[in-house]
């Protein structure tokens, strides 16, 4: 469902489309005109079935580094055959998160169009990359496989098979050297209940022969991973022919060799890792979790860890959300940060993250903790392990974690909760009612019941049919952050410890960690 255009366009401003009374394509979609809250900045792409622009939020000082979207606006006539492919992408997007795949921020829709607003990328896919620069370096191959991997190793965690991955499926986020990697394109993506797939899709010198036979798992995304990492790096395809026939007949034979003038400049340790992942047998094929501590990235990536500061871990102690409505709008807010805002907070969360899983446990945080030089006392440890537990049930995926360690009090400026106060403020009369809270919860999957409903009305102490303003709104959500911070500088009981025998220390450490504190009614904390 990817909408690409090599050519830069003049500004085209949507056609004017009537309102719907309810969704007809994803149920978040908002109803209200696109127009209403994000400002259209230029066309970046054009395809099949609609445009891509550039965007930013109506009312943002243009001046404060204001956050940049990409809305991909498509038009339901043109896309009423493939209608299938774009719901399933919407209902994976809504389900991922992770620093490397790419961001779906809300939806909106009227009798016209499906308004996906997006986290923007401008520095083209992976095969463009290639192309522009001619040739990469191993190491440079190495930086950008990891962080594929620990997409699809984020997708298999949650038992989807993404199905379609090629180089024209990776995003760079921008044109800076040090840019990230954006997983794309989930039309063709499916949810593994363990049970085989059958059904042939994908982009041919990518499939692995599994998907041939009509009858795989998700090992076919480690085969097809094994095909970007051949052509990354010499700028060949490991499968040729002048048929689709021949070239199918390559794949189920592992058919490939190394052979090429090119190769010879290439570690062992690469080829052997490219090797098993063109397994034929999927049984015999590297899982994931193996591939990422493979000799190739260690030899090539730098095994020091980030440091990550003290208040991050301690902010993340701290949370406690007040309400649906306080944690609904943090969410809103950290959307809306830029990417050299959360820059620091994503390096943390991919530190902690040692399993590559995509989520962070308390466990995961202790062991980062002793790694930075800092360990806890166990009832801070008891304090950590209940608030992720209150955050995330036992673990905190990548949103999550950044409404938990991001500094609130500097997050919460005027400017950011002004454009909390425009989300929840439906009918854009300046005011908020209880039924749009209510009802921007609802879109945000935050279903409430009836005691629930009545507690937000007692929290911002209104009355059926009463309403709020700003200011009221932002004296609510600073009590609010207040109360929050329920752990002053004096109370937090964190310890840095000397860095000589932190090997000692750090094993004894985790050797007293054998245990969880566990929540109500789990057995256990689920890794």
């Amino acid at each position: 469902m990817g909408v690409c255009c090599p050519k830069e366009y003049k500004m085209l401003r949507p056609k004017t489309a009537r309102q719907l009374d309810k969704p007809e394509i994803s149920n978040s979609s908002r109803l209200e005109r696109i127009n209403t809250r994000y400002e259209f900045i230029k066309v970046i792409g054009c395809g099949q079935f609609g445009t891509v622009r550039e965007a930013r939020m109506v009312g943002y000082d243009i001046e404060n580094n204001c956050k940049h979207f990409a809305i991909k606006s498509i038009n339901k006539v043109r896309v009423m055959k493939n209608l299938k492919l774009m719901k399933n992408e919407i209902s994976i997007l809504m389900l991922v998160d992770h620093p490397n795949i790419i961001k779906l921020y809300e939806t909106y829709e009227d009798d016209m169009y499906i308004h996906l607003v997006m986290e923007l990328c401008t520095g083209g896919d992976l095969f463009e990359h290639l192309m522009v620069r001619g040739s990469l370096t191993e190491l440079e191959v190495a930086q950008i496989m990891r962080k594929i991997f620990t997409a699809v190793n984020h997708l298999h965690n949650i038992n989807i098979c993404h199905r379609d991955i090629k180089p024209e499926n990776f995003l760079v986020s921008s044109k800076d050297n040090d840019a990230d990697i954006k997983m794309i394109d989930f039309g063709m993506s499916a949810k593994f209940g363990g049970e085989e797939m059958n059904t042939i899709v994908g982009t041919p010198y990518y499939l692995a022969p599994e998907v041939l036979r009509g009858s795989y798992g998700l090992e076919c995304d480690v085969w097809s991973l094994g095909v970007v990492m051949f052509f990354l790096l010499v700028g060949q395809q490991p499968f040729k022919g002048d048929s689709l026939n021949e070239i199918f007949q390559k794949i189920v034979k592992a058919d490939f060799d190394f052979s090429d003038p090119s190769w010879e400049i290439i570690s062992d340790e690469a080829k052997i890792l490219i090797s098993k992942m063109l397994i034929v047998n999927p049984d015999y094929r590297i899982s994931l979790q193996d591939a990422l501590s493979h000799e190739w990235f260690v030899n090539n990536l730098s095994n020091s860890h980030q440091e990550i500061k003290l208040e991050v871990f301690k902010s993340i102690k701290r949370y406690r959300a007040p309400s649906k409505l306080w944690h609904e709008a943090m969410k809103i807010l950290v959307q809306n940060l830029s990417a050299d805002q959360i820059k620091e907070l994503q390096s943390a969360f991919l530190e902690i993250d040692q399993r590559k899983t995509g989520f962070v446990t308390a466990k995961d945080i202790e062991a980062a903790m002793i790694r930075n030089g800092f360990f806890l006392a166990r009832d801070e440890f008891k304090a950590l392990v209940q608030s992720i537990n209150y955050v995330g049930k036992g673990k905190l995926n990548y949103t999550q974690f950044l409404i938990a360690s991001v500094d609130k009090r500097r997050a919460l400026d005027e400017e950011s909760m002004w454009l909390v106060f425009k989300h929840f403020d439906l009918d854009r009369n300046g005011t908020i009612s209880v039924d749009e809270l209510k009802f921007a919860l609802e879109k945000a999957g935050c279903y409430l019941s009836d005691t629930e409903y009545k507690e937000i009305i007692d929290e911002f102490e209104l009355k059926a049919g009463e309403t709020m303003n700003f200011e009221e709104f932002k004296e609510i959500m600073l009590c609010f952050e207040d109360r929050s911070l329920v752990c002053t500088e004096q109370e937090d009981q964190f310890v840095e410890a000397p860095r000589r025998g932190m090997r000692r220390l750090s094993q004894r450490l985790l050797m007293q960690r054998k245990t969880i504190i566990e929540p109500k009614k789990k057995k256990r904390v689920t890794d």
